[in-house]
């Protein structure tokens, strides 16, 4: 059954429906409170104040929300930014060229980097086959880990360039409860109070199959837990005097208006084929919603679009529209990730629809 409210279903981790049908989360629901835009002008002002070439960091990735914050903070608060783009392989072409359209229209420099030794690839490769023998909700993140790395690495060109701000483009709308769940976390607990918990839950869960501590691998999944996010420990430990925040924490997120400004601004575009601009910019996104769907019936789309649709930013109708486009499962992207890494695609696609998960 689905929450008559939301578009979650009683099927997710976490989520209960009462006499109503309406679910939990619906239930408990207080509007988010940003910060306010005074407060983040506070923020970059102080940036300014600091001496050096930039007065502040912009992580792009060439998905919607990291484009539009990169045109807030260089056109709108006239900062000196330096964008940051992680080579991520397995990123779509339109959101190189989102990249490139973004920096040639907005004047800004811009540094690229990448891991060595196509350690991304490998360990992808090494955590889905390790996952494909024992599947567990709980840890589909770990084909992402790898990438998670990237912010100790934007962290050190933070530290180069003798800039003091790093602004990200994430937002709260994109918490997914259910993640917290599979690892026997409380799906209202605080993100503040959960990375010991979770890194516990994790520990159990991995250790019940070895393999994903494969000697080769091992110092990217270390690397890649303690620096999961800008505010994760590892970051916090190593950025002393750096502060690391999130647009959207300040001010409100509305996909009208960063969607129009992006396309009609920076040339901004997406894959018409797939129905969606959220997250179409790593081919491993589409391989998730496949795993998340196979074992627990759900994907992150259901989650995000219900947090939506509480703080009335869309309707319950238009969330299950969209829903029915956006979750066609994209098998040529997943087979060519697949490829990407050396697994024949029609075979990876046997082997996935062949899990079974109790």
């Amino acid at each position: 059954m689905m929450c008559k409210k939301c578009v979650l279903s009683s099927t997710t981790p976490g989520v209960k429906l009462d006499q109503e049908g309406i679910c939990n989360q619906c239930n408990t629901h207080t509007d988010f409170i940003h910060t306010g835009e005074d407060k983040l002008l506070k923020i970059l002002e102080s940036a300014k104040s600091v001496q050096g070439k930039y007065d502040c960091i912009v992580n792009v990735s060439g998905g919607r929300d990291s484009s539009y914050t990169l045109l807030k903070l260089a056109k709108d608060y006239k900062m000196k930014v330096l964008a940051v783009n992680y080579e991520n392989p397995f990123t779509d072409p339109q959101a190189r060229l989102n990249i490139q359209n973004a920096v040639d229209t907005l004047d800004v420099d811009i540094v690229r980097f990448k891991l060595k030794d196509q350690i991304h690839e490998k360990t992808f490769k090494n955590n889905f086959l390790t996952w494909s023998k024992k599947p567990s909700p709980a840890l589909i993140p770990m084909v992402c880990i790898a990438c998670k790395t990237m912010w100790y690495e934007i962290i050190k060109i933070a530290k180069k360039n003798n800039v003091h701000l790093i602004v990200d483009g994430g937002n709260h709308y994109e918490f997914t409860s259910f993640k917290n769940e599979l690892l026997n976390i409380k799906w209202d607990n605080k993100y503040e109070t959960i990375f010991i918990k979770a890194l516990l839950s994790v520990l159990r869960e991995t250790i019940k199959n070895p393999a994903y501590y494969h000697p080769s691998y091992l110092s990217t999944m270390v690397k890649g837990y303690l620096f999961a996010d800008q505010f994760a420990i590892g970051s916090r430990i190593v950025s002393p005097g750096i502060t690391r925040i999130q647009l959207f924490q300040y001010i409100p997120w509305d996909e009208h208006e960063v969607l129009s400004r992006i396309t009609s601004e920076l040339n901004w575009d997406y894959p018409r084929r797939l129905g969606t601009t959220w997250r179409f910019d790593c081919k491993v996104d589409h391989l998730k919603n496949f795993l998340y769907t196979k074992t627990i019936g759900t994907t992150e789309k259901e989650d995000f679009y219900s947090r939506l649709i509480r703080e009335n930013k869309i309707t319950r109708e238009e969330a299950l529209e969209r829903l029915k486009i956006e979750n066609k499962i994209q098998w040529d992207d997943i087979k060519s990730l697949m490829e990407q890494v050396g697994i024949p695609g029609d075979q990876a696609q046997m082997q996935l629809e062949n899990i079974k998960f109790p």
